[in-house]
């Protein structure tokens, strides 16, 4: 940013909007903040603004250095475990704000891969403890920038961090009206069709659908759906794998093996047969290759809704009006999509 006081005000409205919005923090509430080195200014925001809420908050700090140390030298029997202090923690928080660090971004090549799923075994028994204590939580996505950032996206990381924190700043009850009306659209048996520039693709719906608004509300609380991601939104529904047929061109999309310029995707009975890519085969190859038999069929619809977040910022998934379709475990995503379920158009080129 190009000074410390507009950095610091645009962090100040973020922290105000998720603990008034998204998690709804009333005075007297805990609020815990955990911090990587690199969110420490944008938390310090957070406790500020939840202080003058009347909130108690409580800041965890993660440092980068000596959790890739810690990785290296943790006996492996130890390694990716929580604490019980960690348990009784989350217990006694009300509202959880994460702002992860550059080293569990899907890019980063700090640790190998297989030592970063080692050290983050955790989640799923994070997960489960979070929403045994019914806390509302937010996740911070820039917080996974690093510095292959430039390299990958071709933008430096103050220019993703900020965009990605004014596209925090959207309307959520806005998202919120516009994903229900798309998610009423989207019943189990439906059938779909995206065509993007040079393809088509053909499927039909599951009907289990999720929506990611930026609020986490007691019926997400109820459903332990009670972290989401800021910014937001999106809305997702299952695809019945079997029914896939035909091609989908998708944009370009970040992957844990870099950026995927472009490629496109063919898909016969449900079954991924070919994939190709006229600037990244390497890359594509590479995800297909470590790629089970299982995650060969696309499992998931994804449409962007936040009309703040442009294409090519980190968050594809959530911009307005992008379509994603997950397999080989990623969100593959494009812009210039048409979506129609049912009969009734939902994208039209990349707009909703």
């Amino acid at each position: 940013m190009s000074s410390r006081s507009s950095a610091d005000d645009l962090y100040r409205k973020v922290a105000r909007k998720i603990l008034a919005e998204s998690l709804s923090v009333k005075k007297g509430e805990s609020v815990t903040v955990e911090s990587w080195n690199n969110g420490l200014p944008f938390a310090r925001q957070v406790v500020l603004e939840a202080r003058k809420m009347g909130a108690i908050p409580l800041t965890i700090f993660e440092d980068e250095e000596a959790y890739v140390e810690g990785v290296h030298n943790t006996p492996k029997d130890v390694l990716g475990k929580m604490g019980k202090q960690e348990y009784k923690l989350l217990s006694g928080t009300d509202a959880y704000i994460f702002i992860p660090g550059p080293v569990l971004g899907n890019f980063s090549h700090r640790l190998a891969r297989g030592e970063q799923l080692d050290s983050t075994a955790y989640g799923e028994s994070w997960y489960k403890a979070a929403a045994k204590a019914r806390l509302r939580g937010v996740r911070m996505t820039f917080g996974y920038l690093g510095e292959e950032t430039q390299a990958i996206l071709g933008k430096s990381v103050d220019v993703v961090a900020t965009h990605q924190l004014k596209a925090a700043l959207a309307d959520y009850k806005g998202i919120g009206k516009t994903a229900k009306k798309l998610s009423s659209g989207l019943a189990a048996g439906s059938r779909a069709t995206v065509k993007t520039p040079g393809s088509k693709l053909t499927f039909q719906l599951a009907g289990k659908n999720e929506i990611e608004d930026g609020i986490v509300d007691e019926t997400d609380v109820e459903s332990d759906s009670n972290v989401c991601y800021i910014p937001p939104g999106y809305v997702y529904t299952e695809i019945d794998p079997e029914s896939v047929s035909g091609t989908y061109s998708f944009a370009p999309t970040v992957t844990r093996f870099g950026m995927i310029k472009d490629g496109t995707l063919e898909f016969k009975e449900g079954q991924l047969v070919a994939w190709r890519s006229k600037s990244s085969s390497a890359s594509l190859g590479k995800i297909a290759a470590a790629a089970s038999e299982k995650s060969r069929r696309a499992t998931a619809l994804f449409i962007g809704l936040n009309p703040l977040l442009g294409y090519g910022y980190g968050v594809n998934a959530n911009s307005a009006g992008v379509v994603g379709i997950r397999v080989l475990g990623v969100n593959f995503t494009t812009n210039r999509a048409s979506l129609a379920v049912a009969g009734a158009t939902l994208v039209a080129h990349g707009h909703l």
